[in-house]
């Protein structure tokens, strides 16, 4: 018996037999054919749902990383599956390139974010999934296969989100775009200026996205556009390292945990002391606070080190502002414990067959629940909204949907199962929550 394997938030824990860390594609295909299963790669541990968890082989990809070659003028890169993205950025940009989006924690394997179907916000902007122009997966027969739209369409549109359900990434192709800039500006605004507004915001900048306490009135806005202006280089603390930001929503969690009835007066406490009214204008920023110019790597990731338990659904994008306002009335009147804000985000639509977003523009509204307490009745409460929004859930994210509900949620989804079950016809990848997934149970 092996030590315990946990994820980010500690929420998720497995005792594997066997445990391993291939350093080339052809060891990943011998584990593949001789290691007990279940098995399941492990990333960074990012995931809230149990998708690694198992008893039989837990397999890493820390030793495949970094970027195997790129083509600047196709403005493509050929990147080792267990890369993470806070390394990849430097890598690309060093050959001038960067990834077309990504989201606001970078922790991440890229090959569990692109299995997940991990994304970051912008209305004409897709997953990291979306921009996956071919992979190389190891099968569960020891096998190697090419997949792109014209070598094995079929499991390249049912592999770029297929949360290690098919085999093991081991290389990715990413379409990336040439190294840019962005300017964060952002600030506070009335939450039901921001809703009555949301999709005008959308279409104002390249990304656009809003946190909202729900107690409190007013939403914290953040707005990203592409500059040509000199951006000034980030120095970003090592993973881990609490921030001053960090340090004071630690401190406030703890606070709520102990003592709820003060979760109102936190939230808007807050979001009162992060920053000022927003100023409209694309250089302005909030009152008093010059523009953010970074490097796109450098801009987009915030680093969160207060743990927290996650909840994410996609919804039709033109249904996100009624959706998010009733997710939040809930909240209030619940009268459950939680501190966290509310996140929304916009995502365009793709052809991945389990994507969250197959054939819909969406917005993805994300429900957080500090580590250290129970999330389970707050997220059933706001799950039963999401589910009368025709809500899809991040596959890495908490939820408690079945094989029932994602057959009526996705169009491909028996095409799907028709190529999962010709790649891995004795279930090898099957842990007892993938089984619940694909109603294998």
């Amino acid at each position: 018996m092996t030590d315990v394997w946990s994820n980010w938030s500690g929420w998720v824990k497995a005792w594997p037999r066997h445990v391993a860390a291939p350093a080339t594609e052809g060891e990943v295909a011998s584990i593949i054919r001789d290691a007990p299963s279940p098995i399941r790669t492990a990333g960074r541990g990012h995931s809230f749902t149990p998708l690694v968890e198992s008893d039989g082989t837990i397999l890493t990809l820390f030793g495949l990383s970094g970027v195997v070659d790129h083509d600047p003028v196709a403005m493509t890169a050929r990147i080792k599956a267990g890369t993470t993205i806070r390394d990849l950025g430097p890598e690309l940009f060093e050959r001038g390139l960067a990834l077309l989006n990504q989201g606001d924690i970078d922790r991440q394997t890229l090959a569990g974010a692109v299995g997940t179907g991990t994304h970051g916000t912008g209305g004409g902007l897709g997953s990291l999934s979306a921009s996956v122009k071919a992979f190389r997966l190891a099968t569960a027969g020891g096998e190697v296969i090419s997949c792109s739209r014209t070598e094995n369409s079929d499991v390249f549109d049912a592999g770029r989100v297929s949360f290690g359900s098919l085999g093991v990434m081991t290389e990715i192709t990413m379409q990336c775009a040439k190294m840019y800039a962005l300017e964060e500006t952002g600030g506070r605004m009335p939450i039901a200026e921001a809703l009555d507004k949301a999709e005008t915001l959308r279409d104002e900048a390249r990304h656009f996205e809003f946190f909202w306490f729900p107690f409190a009135d007013q939403a914290l806005i953040k707005f990203l556009r592409e500059t040509d202006k000199e951006p000034r280089v980030r120095r970003r603390k090592p993973d881990g390292e609490m921030s001053r930001g960090d340090k004071i929503m630690q401190l406030a969690c703890e606070t709520s945990r102990t003592l709820p009835f003060l979760r109102g007066p936190l939230q808007k406490f807050l979001t009162s002391s992060s920053g000022s009214r927003y100023s409209s204008g694309p250089s302005d920023g909030a009152e008093g606070q010059p523009a953010k110019l970074r490097w796109s790597h450098d801009a987009f990731p915030s680093d969160r080190n207060v743990r927290f338990n996650e909840m994410e659904y996609a919804v039709p994008a033109e249904r996100g502002p009624d959706c998010i306002r009733e997710v939040g009335e809930h909240m209030r009147k619940c009268g459950t414990n939680f501190l966290f804000p509310l996140e929304f985000r916009y995502v365009a639509a793709d052809d991945a067959w389990l994507s969250p977003f197959y054939r819909r523009d969406s917005a993805t509204i994300s429900v957080h629940q500090y580590h250290r307490q129970p999330y389970k009745e707050l997220f059933a409460g706001v799950e039963d909204i999401f589910r009368s929004y025709d809500g899809r859930p991040h596959w890495g994210k908490l939820h408690t949907r079945g094989a029932k509900d994602f057959e009526a949620l996705y169009p491909k989804w028996d095409a799907f199962q028709a190529v999962r079950r010709q790649l891995d016809p004795a279930g090898k990848f099957l842990n007892a929550h993938l089984k619940h997934v694909f109603g294998e149970t």
